[in-house]
């Protein structure tokens, strides 16, 4: 068997065997409606190779909503919103299915309007809300959704539907003992639910191919395992559908695992997969950071899944599977599953985006006029510049004093359980070398080695910010960079970090780990408060667990002395025994210089990433694209 080949799931014969997973992208408007962003999004992802797309969630009812920009059903206009997505992805000849939900206790009520409602008032930990009690009145309008959303499909031209019954939706809510406390007919069989919603899908369904999705583990005590899915998997069988689709962790309690973090075991999935492999006798789609070559290879081989599902791997690369296909893997624009572009700006409002590729929901661009452009700057927003102007067709020479590009993306797969990172970083360096004709590595710019240039982007990064505080300079220390970079060797095993965002924190536990002793100071209470948030949370969730590693917000250093650190914590005088290395992490000043040169110069010049304003990898990458589309 190999994902290459075709494959039937019902009524469906499918091209190849990858799929796209539902991934929510925060695109629509307030009301859930299909926006020209969606059609452009999906437009680039249908042209990509994937034999089906499994659109966003869909809310089946107002009530059920999880985000305030998801699409729904239930309007009166929603056949001819979701039609418009069908046919983009008809035209690109990739079958269209349509994944509909009920978030019950996940629900948010900034989208819905109302308190989540739920089997039983089981709060859900990832939102902070104690759901109302769903009343049999509430659960009937519930299933009326269902109805209506299949009906809407058939009529908008969905080839499949797929029935979210995992991940901790009300569906799973109602299966799970530790979410129904119920004592009606809903609590003396916790099944009833999910079979009043397949009698409704095998009613209705038509000609479409039905899938079911499921969360194989969600790695709760007392929660939902292999085991507790075989109600699902007979069920499904039973019903006469055609497919599970497995993915993990669920929306209320286990995030990292539902998001499929970086920082998580691979195993744990194997061994999912391989216990629900042997659960059921239907075709099984895997989904949860399956866009890695050897992985696809491994679950070939062992022949652990029918379909692969693939969600972040294609905001990363629309391409990928065209690329898989064609076996042109080294030419796959990787994801890190660092959810610093996609979740982060769900949840923000901003829309699902990525740190390596920022036109995910952007039209092609040709320039107007051919220009002779110098970008200076290999870190991402030089990166992300000089490719998309020599994509738009202009003439580039990307100039990088370090001897690789990279800049300070390199710091990322640097920090503890983030080495996937490096598979990103290493997809846009690859990206910049294959489209920039002139790459100059090694090469410090000033403003008359570039005067000959019609455009100029500066792309100079940042550097390090030095507290002014008493006796520092006498103290033995470095910059967060020259940790990193390794540039400059720690002395002693006492270390003290100044500044306990993203850098420095991680800083601390990459020490905690060697078994340094170390303090670590915010001067105010907000602790890694530039870092993904599920990122922060497992990091705290470590760390926590570190007895030679002391936090400290609400600090202010005074004085560094031979004898003793002075310091001020929530208004009180404190002191700590001195240190040998002390770790400057207390955040970044743009690296400008130049471009004040160039503007003093009159020259026709742009600045970007953290030379204009020190900020993430995703805000780098989106400045140095929208510099770029400047000059189309």
């Amino acid at each position: 068997m190999k994902f290459s080949e075709t494959f039937q799931i019902g009524q469906l014969k499918l091209k190849n065997r990858f799929i796209m997973a539902p991934v929510k992208s925060a695109y629509g408007n307030p009301k859930g409606e299909v926006t020209p962003r969606h059609l452009t999004y999906y437009d680039n992802l249908s042209k990509g190779g994937m034999a089906m797309i499994i659109l966003e969630p869909v809310a089946v009812r107002q009530s059920g909503k999880e985000h305030p920009k998801q699409l729904v059903v239930h309007l009166p206009d929603s056949q001819q919103q979701l039609k418009k997505i069908v046919d983009v992805l008809h035209k690109n000849e990739t079958l269209a299915c349509l994944n509909i939900n009920h978030a019950g206790r996940a629900a948010n009520p900034k989208a819905t309007g109302m308190a989540p409602e739920a089997p039983s008032a089981i709060p859900c930990p990832a939102t902070g809300q104690t759901p109302e009690i769903l009343q049999k009145q509430e659960i009937e309008g519930i299933l009326a959704g269902y109805r209506q959303a299949i009906q809407i499909a058939i009529a908008s031209g969905f080839d499949a539907i797929e029935i979210q019954a995992g991940h901790g939706y009300l569906i799973q809510q109602f299966l799970s003992p530790r979410t129904n406390k119920r004592e009606d007919e809903y609590g003396q069989d916790k099944s009833l639910f999910i079979k009043q919603v397949f009698d409704i899908v095998r009613a209705e369904k038509d000609d479409l191919t039905v899938l079911v999705r499921i969360s194989g583990h969600d790695f709760v005590e007392n929660g939902f395992g292999p085991a507790e899915n075989k109600v699902i998997l007979d069920l499904a069988k039973k019903y006469g559908f055609d497919a599970i689709h497995c993915g993990l962790g669920n929306a209320c309690d286990t995030p990292p695992w539902y998001y499929s973090h970086m920082a998580l075991p691979e195993q744990k999935q194997l061994e999912v997969v391989t216990a629900i492999r042997k659960l059921t006798e239907l075709p099984l789609i895997v989904a949860g950071r399956m866009g890695d070559v050897d992985k696809l290879e491994q679950y070939e081989r062992e022949n652990l899944a029918d379909c692969v599902a693939l969600g972040r791997p294609l905001i990363a690369d629309p391409n990928f599977v065209n690329k898989y296909l064609n076996q042109q893997t080294e030419d796959i624009t990787y994801c890190g599953y660092c959810l610093q572009g996609c979740l982060a700006n769900v949840k923000n409002g901003s829309g699902v985006g990525c740190i390596v590729n920022p036109n995910i929901d952007k039209q092609p661009i040709q320039a107007s006029s051919t220009k002779n452009v110098a970008v200076i700057g290999g870190g991402p927003a030089g990166m992300a510049a000089a490719t998309q102007l020599s994509i738009m067709g202009h003439k580039v020479t990307l100039y990088e004093k370090k001897p690789a590009l990279g800049g300070q993306f390199e710091m990322a797969y640097k920090a503890p359980h983030k080495d996937s990172m490096l598979r990103p970083l290493s997809s846009l360096i690859k990206q910049t070398e294959k489209n920039v004709a002139e790459i100059k590595l090694g090469t410090t710019v000033d403003a008359a080695s570039v005067k000959d240039f019609d455009h100029l982007i500066v792309a100079t990064g940042s550097r390090q910010r030095i507290p002014e505080i008493k006796g520092l300079v006498n103290q033995y220390s470095m910059t967060s960079l020259e940790f990193f970079e390794k540039t400059k060797p720690l002395q002693g095993k006492r270390i003290l970090i100044i500044g306990a965002g993203m850098i420095g924190i991680e800083a601390a536990e990459i020490l905690a780990d060697e078994n340094y002793d170390v303090v670590i100071t915010k001067r105010t209470d907000t602790i890694a408060n530039d870092m993904e948030m599920i990122t922060k949370k497992l990091m705290l969730m470590r760390l926590e667990k570190k007895d030679n590693l002391l936090i400290s917000p609400n600090t202010t250093l005074m004085e560094f002395t031979t004898e003793k650190v002075r310091y001020q914590k929530d208004g009180n005088a404190g002191e700590w025994a001195p240190f040998d290395t002390v770790i400057i992490a207390s955040g970044m000043d743009p690296e400008n210089d130049l471009y004040q040169q160039l503007q003093a110069a009159e020259k026709s010049v742009q600045i970007v990433g953290d030379a204009d304003d020190p900020a993430d990898i995703y805000a780098a990458t989106q400045k140095g694209y929208l510099a770029a589309i400047e000059l189309s």
